[in-house]
């Protein structure tokens, strides 16, 4: 009997927990698309504004993890009317993982300081801060659910994207190599392991992939892609043509992003005319095209003999090392989280990120430079 009651009374007491929130701060949602389909972009926009003008508020909010959608802060914009009125807006970019209904859970966290607290926390030195006290409140919000519809085709890419080829020279020695090149443009979803060209038979390949831009949008990931190839062979090969399936949502049709093929011929080169008896060139004359490739197909060989002895996560590192200057330019905590969100997603940076939010919120004691060396420290 006391358990019922105890049950009963918890149950009456929730009502109560939730008014009492919900006279602090209030929320809207919206969403832009809730019937959509797998890996289709959706924008969410959730403000939090402040009710209770007695005291200074400060707002997170953080989606909870699930496997069946993938989430990302597109940016969190304060307006503060005054010291005691204050609102925060979320937006963020969610691509649904797989079909049927799913319902997306946010933790959301109303934190009040005092004037006095405030007064306090911005004295002392540069070094000796005492930070800002918070009375720490969570406000419930509303699940948000979609409705997701399977493909009916096996697609790799979802949204409207461009492919183009470009090969750098169709005649080549058995010394050097076909370069080519797969550029993809557009806004969606890609499949991480999406690689456009496969294994050719009898021919070596060596690829690189680099990200020219690579940036969230409410219209998916803005995206530019290079795929680059260096292909050799002894003998004459045919690259193939490519044929990449998508779907538009916005055409609301399927279709494939297609290039040619290309027939690649191989000339032998006889070594004995390379070098004579006297170790002096065979004749007067240079043959400096064909030396050059040579001295090409060397540096592949052994750009490619190097990269299959190194581990994967040194070439993650030298490509990354290109966009460094994204997170070097950043000047404020908040920008810096926003750029590792949208351009550096590894596991490597998630306890950075908390570190900034916590600078953000003056509740940490580090520098804003000390946590941007470490982040550049673990990624490169």
């Amino acid at each position: 009997m006391k358990n019922h009651l105890g049950k009963i009374y918890l149950l009456l007491l929730f009502p109560l927990y939730l008014f009492g929130d919900s006279q602090l701060a209030s929320y809207t949602q919206n969403v832009s698309k809730k019937e959509l389909l797998v890996k289709e972009a959706t924008q969410i926009t959730i403000t939090v504004a402040q009710k209770d003008y007695s005291t200074a508020m400060f707002f997170q909010l953080e989606p909870q993890k699930n496997d069946a959608y993938e989430i990302i802060l597109l940016d969190q914009i304060t307006k503060k009317i005054s010291l005691h009125n204050s609102s925060t807006t979320f937006r963020y970019l969610l691509f649904p993982l797989q079909s049927g209904e799913i319902r997306i859970n946010f933790n959301c966290t109303l934190q009040r300081a005092s004037d006095n607290a405030l007064a306090n926390g911005f004295t002392g030195g540069h070094d000796d801060v005492t930070w800002v006290k918070t009375l720490d409140t969570k406000l419930p919000i509303e699940p948000i659910t979609l409705h997701v519809s399977p493909l009916n085709e096996k697609i790799d890419l979802i949204g409207d994207f461009t492919l183009d080829a470009n090969l750098q020279k169709s005649d080549i020695n058995q010394y050097g190599s076909a370069n080519i090149r797969y550029t993809l443009k557009g806004a969606g979803y890609v499949e991480k392991a999406l690689q456009p060209l496969g294994n050719i038979a009898d021919v070596s390949s060596f690829s690189q992939v680099t990200d020219i831009l690579s940036k969230a949008t409410q219209n998916g990931y803005e995206l530019e892609r290079e795929y680059s190839y260096a292909l050799s062979s002894k003998k004459n090969f045919t690259i193939p043509a490519i044929d990449i399936k998508a779907y538009s949502p916005k055409q609301k049709r399927y279709y494939t992003l297609k290039t040619q093929s290309y027939n690649i011929k191989v000339s032998a080169i006889d070594p004995s005319t390379l070098l004579d008896n006297k170790e002096s060139p065979a004749t007067k004359s240079y043959d400096f095209a064909a030396l050059k490739d040579i001295g090409i197909a060397v540096l592949i060989f052994l750009a490619g003999f190097t990269s299959a002895k190194i581990a994967p996560s040194l070439s993650f590192k030298r490509v990354k090392k290109q966009a460094f200057w994204d997170i070097k330019e950043c000047k404020t905590p908040k920008e810096l989280i926003l750029v590792l969100l949208q351009n550096y997603k590894t596991p490597l940076v998630e306890k950075h990120i908390k570190e900034l939010e916590l600078l953000e919120y003056k509740k940490s004691e580090r520098s804003f430079q000390s946590i941007k060396m470490d982040v550049l420290k673990n990624i490169m």
